[in-house]
């Protein structure tokens, strides 16, 4: 790309050589002398331009009034010479004019010169006035920057002396650490020879302990053998004697019953032929069967009404004046009391030891007059407790066998579902949204579940506790003990 100096000396130029033609074309029309200033920038110039010399006069032949003749031959020469001087002329006029523009152009170069020196040298000053402005900055902020490094280097050797302080207090609690070490090291070492000492003690007293063990199973061996021929000759003996007991029983039982028969067959013969129809006389409960002179509890054969079949049941002669009749007995878990509605219907179990005897049953003997209900309750310490209604009566099945309970007396808490539909694993007449029978088990009068089950699972000592699916009668021992023991027991009221 050109230079600013030298696209200035083209325009100029150009401008000299159209100012050029110009004036000549004004001379040729004026003959005078002609002055032209161009400006550029802050310099102007002035050019004077030479005034060109005359023209030759024209020959006479010209300043004829008759134009159209022909013209002559010395014409002709006069005309030839004054082109050639013309020619001349404009040769000089260009070489002045070449030699003006060469002088111009040197003037040009001379004043450019100037002028760039000025600028730059007016450049120097604003680059160094920038660049004293610059090293002020610079310094402020060097010396901003000194300053915050002989803060940081303060805090540097504040830190220094802190980190050596904390140096020589760490050397110092490293001292008192490795000493201690080495006591500990000493104290090691001691315990590991007494340590020592103990093994050797411990494999001693394990040497002689393995030595009384094989003593102990030999004489464990022994003992063993010893009880097991103990256990066969008890076991003899337990079978012997219940054979006896049992013998005896029979005896006892016979004896009873032969007595019986005879004292019947004296009070007979006294009073003669009219008494020999109260032989033949049917019993519906155990209260007429003792009225008609038995006081002995034990198994015996009623008649219920309705009911087309006798049924074995068992008597309690001698609680509270007797004459009660069994209608459940839990003691020792042989009988299973998870049973459908059917098995509490009719009845399940053996009279002589746990049963039930039968739903059906107590209905009838309920409804023939007013009975009295006895329950009796023995837990795994020992301790008795009952509960006794004057009124008690079972409804039919179609009335679900309903409980009505009136009358209370005792020392195990009254059970408080007076009025209730009794409900099975199969039959859920319960007032709860679960199904009682089978959350606590058995068949009972639950009401909302109630706080009583009598037929729930027997579990054995030491599994009875926190049990609420167990034998449970909450006045007596809470509402998750499970009894060892229960009876249940109706009679006529006002015996």
């Amino acid at each position: 790309m050109p230079s600013r100096p030298a696209m200035l000396l083209g325009g100029l130029l150009l401008i000299v050589a159209s100012t050029t033609v110009a004036q000549q074309e004004g001379q040729e029309a004026t003959g005078s002398r002609q002055a032209h200033q161009v400006q550029q920038g802050r310099c102007s110039y002035t050019f004077v331009l030479p005034e060109p010399e005359p023209c030759p006069p024209e020959p006479e032949v010209f300043r004829g009034s008759n134009s159209l003749q022909r013209d002559s031959q010395g014409a002709a020469l006069n005309l030839g010479e004054w082109s050639r001087q013309r020619m001349r002329q404009l040769e000089k006029m260009l070489e002045n004019n070449t030699q003006w523009l060469q002088k111009l152009e040197r003037y040009i170069q001379k004043n450019l010169r100037l002028e760039l020196a000025q600028t730059q040298q007016h450049m120097v000053q604003n680059q160094t006035a920038t660049m004293l402005e610059l090293g002020t900055s610079l310094l402020t902020h060097t010396t901003a920057q000194t300053h915050k490094l002989t803060s940081v280097e303060a805090q540097f050797l504040n830190q220094t002396s802190r980190m050596e302080i904390q140096l020589l207090e760490t050397s110092l609690s490293t001292n008192k650490l490795e000493k201690q070490l080495l006591l500990q090291d000493h104290e090691l070492q001691r315990l590991q020879g007494h340590s020592s000492a103990l093994e050797t003690r411990v494999q001693a007293l394990e040497t002689q302990q393995q030595a009384e063990l094989e003593s102990l199973r030999g004489e464990k061996e022994q003992l063993r053998r010893l009880l097991g021929r103990q256990s066969g000759a008890l076991a003899g003996l337990q079978s012997t004697l219940r054979a006896a007991s049992v013998n005896s029983s029979l005896l006892q039982r016979q004896q009873h019953q032969l007595l019986q028969s005879v004292q019947r067959l004296m009070r007979i013969m006294a009073q003669g032929p009219a008494s020999m129809k109260a032989d033949e006389r049917v019993f519906q409960d155990c209260a007429e069967i003792q009225r008609f002179g038995t006081n002995t509890s034990g198994i015996y054969t009623i008649h219920v009404a309705n009911m087309t079949k006798p049924r074995k049941v068992f008597c309690d002669m001698e609680t509270r004046g007797g004459g009660w009749t069994l209608i459940q007995r839990r003691e020792n878990g042989n009988v299973n009391f998870q049973r459908n509605w059917t098995d509490y219907k009719e009845g399940f179990g053996n009279p002589a030891g746990e049963h039930w005897l039968g739903n059906e049953v107590v209905y009838q003997l309920t409804s023939r007059g007013t009975y009295s209900l006895r329950v009796e309750l023995q837990d795994w310490e020992g301790n008795e407790a009952y509960t006794q209604y004057d009124h008690f009566q079972l409804g039919s099945e179609r009335q679900l066998y309903r409980l009505s309970l009136s009358g209370y007396s005792g020392s195990a808490g009254r059970q408080n579902n007076h009025s209730a539909n009794f409900s099975t694993l199969d039959a859920d007449n319960d007032n709860c949204r679960c199904k009682c029978a089978q959350l606590l088990s058995g068949g009972w009068w639950f009401d909302a579940c109630g706080l009583s089950n009598l037929n729930g699972i027997y579990y054995p000592v030491g599994q009875h506790l926190r049990k609420i699916n167990g034998i449970r009668w909450q006045y007596f021992k809470g509402p998750s003990y499970s009894l060892r023991a229960t009876r249940m027991m109706v009679r006529p009221l006002g015996i």
